[in-house]
């Protein structure tokens, strides 16, 4: 049985290689039908980043929903009139491992995954627990190490299984399954215990900290399983109406970070409100962050921004959970630039931001050869660089949202010693790891399920171990004054 070192060493490795039944249109002709006009900028920048842009535009309804694929899903499905406005909470509770049951034809499904790099939608009828959703939209979806790693360089899968996103109103602007528009089934590749983003995602909500909703779900796709995957809710705009109901049309930025000052950047970033974009709010948000001149002067512009306190409970949360893919990892090729990702930042109101964390399948574990100093030490030199997986990072303490928070670490102490005597106290977080165990154990251990370095049991007991070995690591960070 390998040891967790080595375990961590080869996940380090591999993220540097990195049937509708009656559909009546073609390939070429679905993607005719789309033109884009749905408004979504499907492009990951990198780790599954792929939340789509929501403009509620979707307007390319296909003629293939009609009465005859009806007939078709009610054969295969029961209708539920209560699942297009259901309590999306109920989806997410963690009390229930709820199937999917994808159809389309088997030739669509295959030429699916032929092109799965391409990140076209496609059209199948979808069931949930033997309820009817309806014709909606389907694609694979990651970067990098989770989508473009998984082929050869002849083009063939050499993946079990990859992402997938669910879009319920691409074919029927209408449709809503529990409220939401999309839905991400994450293939959790470098995550053998299916733990680590539940845990994580839950640990930053435990903290006030918005974030999505996280829970399991079986996929099958023409009566054939693929086992167990991570079910996360997608940031958009159902998720800004959620939590923010007094302002719930503002922008959303994808991987915009406070001193980024190009306006055309800024516009990229955008996740809504794409069609007219206005971005003045971040632009001076950012042009105060680059016009301040010292680190206490940077610190009062973030206080003026954003929320000092949620900064201290986000970042208690991120040393405690240990996050190898989040927002203080710049990466760089040579130095004379660098940028974090896997977040975004919401207008919450004019003038405003939120930070919201997003793909933390990278935590929980410890990698005793990661070379990038804490965000807490600022090196002589900022220009020097240091090896990340297959390329350099930059020390995140040389950023000035980082060194203006290190002036005032009251704030984040007690936050983390909140953590730790709370939902991170190791009983907590353990009895949380037992229950999640009692209910997906079933499935992540079923053959349909595939690993990637060992067993669903020995990577759980791993994650066990890794609780202690962070909770220990958090109360010295806390106690270095």
């Amino acid at each position: 049985m390998p040891n967790a070192s080595l375990i961590q060493l080869l996940i380090i490795w591999a993220m540097v290689l990195g049937a509708t039944l009656s559909v009546g249109c073609t390939r070429d002709e679905t993607d005719a039908a789309e033109s884009d006009a749905d408004s979504d900028s499907d492009t990951d920048s990198d780790s599954d980043s792929d939340s789509d842009s929501d403009s509620d535009s979707d307007s390319d309804s296909d003629s293939d929903s009609d009465s005859d694929d009806t007939d078709t899903l009610d054969s295969l499905c029961e209708v539920d009139a209560t699942l297009p406005e259901g309590n999306a909470d109920e989806l997410f509770n963690g009390n229930h491992v709820p199937t999917f049951d994808i159809y389309l034809p088997e030739d669509r499904w295959e030429d699916l995954t032929a092109h799965a790099m391409d990140e076209e939608w496609e059209q199948a009828d979808v069931c949930y627990d033997g309820k009817r959703i309806g014709s909606i939209g389907i694609r694979f979806k990651g970067s990098y190490g989770t989508l473009y790693s998984c082929f050869d360089e002849d083009g063939k899968l050499t993946c079990p299984r990859l992402s997938l996103k669910l879009k319920f109103s691409k074919y029927d602007e209408d449709l809503r399954f529990f409220g939401l528009k999309r839905l991400n089934f994450n293939a959790n590749r470098y995550d053998d215990s299916r733990m680590r983003e539940k845990l994580a995602y839950d640990l930053y909500r435990s903290m006030d900290i918005i974030a999505p909703r996280a829970s399991w779900a079986v996929v099958r796709v023409n009566g054939k399983s693929y086992g167990l995957y991570g079910m996360v809710e997608e940031l958009d705009g159902r998720f800004t109406e959620n939590h923010w109901p007094q302002y719930p049309d503002g922008n959303l930025f994808k991987e915009l970070w406070p001193t980024d000052t190009d306006e055309e950047d800024i516009v990229a970033a955008l996740r809504t409100n794409e069609d007219a974009p206005e971005v003045s709010g971040f632009m001076k948000f950012s042009g105060a962050m680059t016009d301040a001149e010292t680190d206490e002067d940077i610190l009062q512009v973030l206080g003026q921004y954003t929320d000092l306190n949620q900064w201290a409970r986000y970042m208690a949360v991120d040393e405690a959970v240990l996050s190898y893919d989040g927002i203080t990892y710049f990466f760089t090729d040579d130095g004379s630039w660098s940028h974090n990702h896997n977040y975004y930042f919401y207008e919450d109101s004019r003038e405003h931001f939120t930070l919201v964390p997003w793909d933390v399948e990278s935590t929980f574990w410890i990698n005793p050869d990661h070379a990038t100093p804490h965000w807490l030490e600022l090196p002589d030199d900022c220009s020097t660089t240091y090896p990340y997986w297959s390329g350099l990072a930059t020390a995140p303490g040389c950023n000035p949202v980082f060194r203006a928070l290190k002036t005032d670490l009251g704030p984040w102490r007690a936050a983390a010693r909140e953590l730790l005597d709370g939902p991170f106290a190791e009983e907590t977080i353990l009895a949380k790891i037992d229950a999640h165990e009692a209910l997906i154990g079933e499935y992540a251990r079923a053959k349909e399920t595939p690993t990637e370095y060992t067993t669903f049991d020995y990577a759980l007991e791993d994650v066990r171990n890794t609780v202690k070995q962070l909770r220990s690591r958090l109360e010295g960070l806390i106690a270095d004054e």
